[in-house]
């Protein structure tokens, strides 16, 4: 296991308590032993479909200049997502990956107020913004696992929420909301703080341009939208994304970060962004990789919900760190959210055939360990 994924998978198993007042589970005693041998990462939300063709060829080319820094690649890729999302190019504001900007603003916004989320969510940027002293107030989804968003509403507006933050398709439970209630939602509550919408899967959505609240965006509302090409793009490790907001969000945004972004990655996501073809090819396999996780749990008589991510939540049955381990000690990495509903559900990522093959391989197994 490459140095990278050794840290991940410890993030993965020792990972904090996402909603306050639950106790961290994670046994933190020193193992001597190394870890075992991963063979299949299905605990990340990666896209191993991999780049288009005309993003490789652009990172490639990139590279030759690479001694250079790459403020002249920026201002062109912010024309292109302007022209494409219909909006101005101060509306757009570039961030390595959305993760950048989904853990700076909520910062930024938590001096007015706490940052309000369902959980479980991607809390990560959140926990972030936890530890430079924000204050998160967490409502639970659901019976339906679906955000609740009468009850984000009703405590953002009890608190004084200084911000809500939302993930559409969520994550991880991969649940797409309806676009008609998320819109009217955000417009409502966009009149007392802004709304942040994080669609980083939105392109593998039925209907991405109508399931986007990128039009609320143009009709002047308080939401940011943020995309990334982490995902459906597969380019996680090139780290490029962007919101689109109001001008003075992005400026605020651009205020807090430090430093440019690297060359290929501009590069790949002005020769890629909005290519139809691509995303027709990555979202069909993406839908072959959810339905190969359907197929290896109902045969292990394991529950799950249907997915819009590049992920699974399926219900284990049994205690969720408990079980981590014990596929960990196998060879699979899963990753679990700490939610007092969800105390036997696992998150499986979209992975390689030969990955999920070893995680059918080693189900039942772990099953009966």
């Amino acid at each position: 296991m490459d140095a990278t994924r050794r840290e991940a998978f410890g993030l993965l198993i020792g990972s904090a308590a996402l909603a306050p007042g639950i106790a961290a589970a994670a046994d933190t005693s020193v193992d001597p032993a190394p870890p075992p041998a991963i063979r299949a990462h299905l605990g990340v939300t990666e896209n191993p479909f991999g780049p288009s063709p005309a993003a490789r060829k652009a990172a490639m080319k990139a590279l030759d200049e690479t001694p250079y820094y790459a403020w002249a690649l920026e201002p062109p890729l912010v024309a292109l997502i302007a022209k494409r999302d219909q909006v101005r190019p101060e509306q757009v504001g570039l961030c390595n990956g959305s993760l950048e900007a989904l853990s700076l603003l909520p910062t930024a916004f938590s001096k007015a107020g706490p940052i309000v989320a369902a959980v479980p969510t991607y809390a990560t940027p959140l926990l972030y913004a936890e530890r430079q002293g924000a204050r998160l107030d967490w409502v639970p989804v659901g019976a339906d696992q679906q955000i609740d968003l009468a009850a984000l509403a009703a405590r953002a507006k009890a608190v004084g929420a200084g911000a809500v933050y939302i993930c559409n398709p969520n994550n991880p439970t991969g649940l797409l909301l309806d676009a008609d209630a998320l819109r009217a939602f955000c417009v409502e509550m966009s009149k007392t703080c802004p709304v942040i919408v994080d669609e980083a899967y939105i392109e593998i959505s039925p209907d991405p341009e109508r399931n986007s609240m990128m039009d609320l965006v143009r009709a002047g509302h308080d939401v940011i939208v943020a995309r990334t090409f982490s995902k459906v793009y597969g380019m996680a490790g090139l780290r490029v994304g962007f919101i689109v907001a109001r001008p003075d969000r992005v400026k605020t945004l651009k205020s807090m970060i430090p430093t440019h972004k690297g060359r290929p990655g501009l590069a790949a996501a002005a020769a890629c962004y909005g290519d139809a073809t691509y995303l027709a090819g990555a979202k069909a396999y993406l839908e072959g990789c959810r339905a190969r996780i359907y197929a290896i749990c109902k045969a292990n008589g394991l529950n799950s919900l249907p997915s819009h991510g590049t992920y699974v939540f399926v219900d284990s049955g049994r205690p969720n760190l408990t079980f981590q381990k014990t596929l960990a000690s196998m060879g699979v990495e899963v990753r679990v959210f700490d939610s007092p509903a969800h105390p036997t559900w696992i998150r499986v990522g979209t992975a390689s055939p030969a990955e999920l093959d070893y995680f059918a391989q080693v189900l039942p197994k772990a099953l009966k360990a």
